[in-house]
């Protein structure tokens, strides 16, 4: 019985020698979010991956990672420790075997709008008999973006209802039956009316007529985010809710849509400002990303926005103006500028509904 006591000693010993001396070799970690794009309030995942390339075993490991205090984490008490700057600490253990992989997954959600940073994590690794430990840091920048949220359906009403359904109409009643182009084969998507007797009679299969298109309407979404009050945040934030709002009614409808603003945006993502006529998912998604990137100072004027778009506008475009302040001025100067032009305007202010 001494004999195994004082082996064990001897054994605990050697593993507690081993601990200190191995440090944190052969061992990385790193940290990822399950979504870079989000809604406000969804949930999703914070993961942790370990790496253990070496043979030795890591009894404990102790992964501190910093996080902004937005980020809302599901997660016990005492796994949180504010940092008193404004973050919180998240902290998770773990142990490790050689050549072995570990991901720790914990559900996260945001609240508000956004572009969040994380900025450090430090992996501590403990000794066998649990006196010690030793810490190293991994500096890394991981981010996650969330989107402004929908606006309230009276906006939706009000501004997507009316002048997008007024123009979602009219790229059909341009079209001119009178200045047919040529004929096609029948898809049987077309109504009966397009069908041509006279080809069908003469090639023996369906045909339907080719019409030509006098015009085709597009839309060009203008966010402006200068204000001249410096208590208009609520407004600007009511702001990107619209633009979102109309965006994904331009795509729900298949109207074919630009966008431009001014605003300064959080991160490398300044071709946002202006971003070409498309549709699709890819198109919508860029838009969007760069709505929650979007902060309350404009990198030019409003005049100066306003400039830069009508010099590519044509006679068959409209323009939809939002801006935060329900402001004459601003609203003046947008009309003056549609009208030399030539295009349709529509405005929405963030000031007439604000958001809660």
């Amino acid at each position: 019985m001494i004999l195994f006591l004082f082996a064990v000693i001897l054994l605990a010993i050697f593993f507690q020698y081993s601990a200190q001396r191995r440090e944190l070799k052969g061992l990385e970690a790193s940290l990822s979010f399950s979504e870079a794009l989000v809604e406000p309030d969804a949930r999703f995942e914070i993961r942790v991956h370990l790496v253990n390339y070496s043979r030795a075993v890591f009894p404990f490991l102790r992964v501190s990672v910093h996080l902004p205090e937005e980020i809302i984490v599901e997660a016990p008490s005492g796994q949180l420790k504010p940092d008193g700057r404004g973050g919180q600490y998240l902290s998770v253990s773990a142990w490790l075997m050689p050549r072995q992989r570990l991901t720790r997954s914990l559900p996260v959600s945001i609240g508000r709008r956004g572009r969040f940073l994380t900025r450090e994590m430090t992996v501590y690794c403990g000794d066998f008999l649990g006196l010690s430990e030793q810490g190293h840091s991994f500096s890394l920048f991981q981010e996650v973006v969330v989107m402004p949220r929908p606006a309230p359906r009276q906006d939706v009403e009000q501004v997507a209802g009316g002048p997008v359904g007024d123009i979602s109409v009219n790229r059909f009643l341009f079209e001119d039956p009178v200045l047919t182009v040529g004929y096609r084969d029948y898809t049987g998507r077309e109504p009966m009316k397009m069908l041509s007797w006279t080809q069908i009679a003469r090639t023996g299969k369906l045909m339907v007529k080719q019409y030509d298109y006098t015009l085709e309407t597009s839309v060009t979404v203008i966010l402006n985010v200068e204000c001249a009050s410096a208590q208009a945040w609520t407004w600007t934030e009511s702001a990107y809710s619209i633009a979102r709002t109309v965006c994904e009614q331009l795509e729900e409808m298949g109207i074919q849509y630009s966008f431009r603003t001014n605003a300064v945006t959080a991160g490398d993502f300044s071709s946002w400002q202006s971003v070409g006529e498309g549709l699709g998912a890819h198109h919508l998604a860029h838009i969007l990303e760069g709505l929650g990137r979007g902060l309350d100072q404009a990198a030019f004027s409003c005049e100066t926005l306003l400039e830069r778009t009508v010099r590519s506008c044509d006679s068959t475009r409209g323009l939809l103006f939002i801006t935060p302040e329900n402001d004459p001025q601003v609203l003046n100067l947008a009309a003056r500028w549609a009208d030399r032009a030539g295009v349709t305007l529509w405005t929405a202010t963030g000031q007439e509904e604000p958001l809660c």
